[in-house]
């Protein structure tokens, strides 16, 4: 019904309801200084800055052996790889060969590197089998923690093998660490070094 046909507001219930906007004023002012006050207003949840090991790995790894270490463990190394793979993936087991040459050499050169490996979908059992028969000497977060589709929201991945790689206090160098292998192989690291804060 157009708006020139409505029935007008009754006089009297008009005047109750126009009495009360001061109240009504006084109250939205006082909403507005609560928001001010407690950050209710502000744009949401952020992400620590800078985020913790524990926070991306949990507090415990996984060795290939089933044994388990503390995350301290990661404690100023320079570089860590986080590696998503997953057992079924063929070009995973095309890559984790190359990856485990270049973090031996790594390894053998003294440099400081480690690499975590994140696997979704199996049971503790099956992630040491996965690490032992593909020859992987690095660590792993429990599988059965949430923390692998936890890191995989985290950091976008859409496909495995992924590597990222991140320094020690948990800030990205680089979301192409599975290219950068490929191509360049340990060389790799020394390009890592010098995208990071200290570089």
């Amino acid at each position: 019904m157009p708006d020139s046909h409505r029935n007008p507001e009754p006089r009297d219930r008009f005047v109750r309801r126009m009495s009360h906007g001061p109240l009504v004023m006084r109250n939205a002012a006082a909403t507005l200084l609560c928001l001010a006050v407690s950050g209710c207003g502000d744009k949401g949840p952020t992400e620590p800055d800078p985020v913790t090991l524990p926070d991306l790995f949990g507090n415990q790894l996984y060795r290939s052996d089933g044994s388990q270490v503390g995350v301290g463990t990661l404690e100023g190394t320079s570089i860590i790889g986080i590696y998503f793979a997953s057992p079924t993936c063929p070009a995973c087991l095309a890559f984790s060969p190359l990856l485990v040459d270049a973090y031996n050499q790594l390894k053998t050169d003294g440099r400081s590197f480690e690499v975590v490996l994140v696997v979704n979908g199996i049971n503790v059992a099956s992630l040491s089998d996965f690490m032992t028969d593909s020859g992987m000497p690095w660590l792993a977060v429990s599988p059965e923690s949430g923390r692998p589709s936890a890191l995989a929201q985290r950091f976008s991945v859409q496909w495995v093998p992924t590597l990222i790689i991140i320094d020690g206090t948990g800030k990205i160098i680089s979301l192409a660490g599975r290219d950068e292998i490929t191509q360049n192989g340990p060389g790799a690291y020394d390009d890592w070094i010098a995208a990071g804060p200290g570089g």
